[in-house]
């Protein structure tokens, strides 16, 4: 069983185990497809064999990436978007041109 809370971030129960998961503090802009956009991250997770733990966690961070975005699927992120999610505020990046 998954319960998503939105903002409280997400719970599950399975093999008898509760597993809970926080929410990432974002700036909400728009929470059309937040639920949607955790099912996908969670089953993302599902299918590359992670713990519950883990499905939770993408759950979340997905969930919280597609609301700082307005529209139901604009929002969705890439795996190399929530790897930027999780940098130190001011962290710099070299981009490498493509051309």
């Amino acid at each position: 069983m998954v319960v998503r809370r939105g903002a409280a971030g997400a719970f599950s129960v399975a093999g008898g185990t509760v597993f809970r998961q926080p929410a990432r503090p974002v700036t909400a802009v728009d929470p059309v497809g937040a639920g949607d956009a955790f099912t996908a991250g969670y089953l993302c997770a599902l299918l590359d064999a992670a713990g519950e733990q883990a499905r939770l966690a993408l759950g979340c961070a997905v969930g919280a990436h597609a609301v700082t975005i307005a529209g139901d699927w604009e929002g969705l992120p890439t795996k190399e978007d929530l790897a930027l999610a999780d940098l130190e505020d001011g962290t710099a990046l070299r981009l490498h041109p493509t051309c």
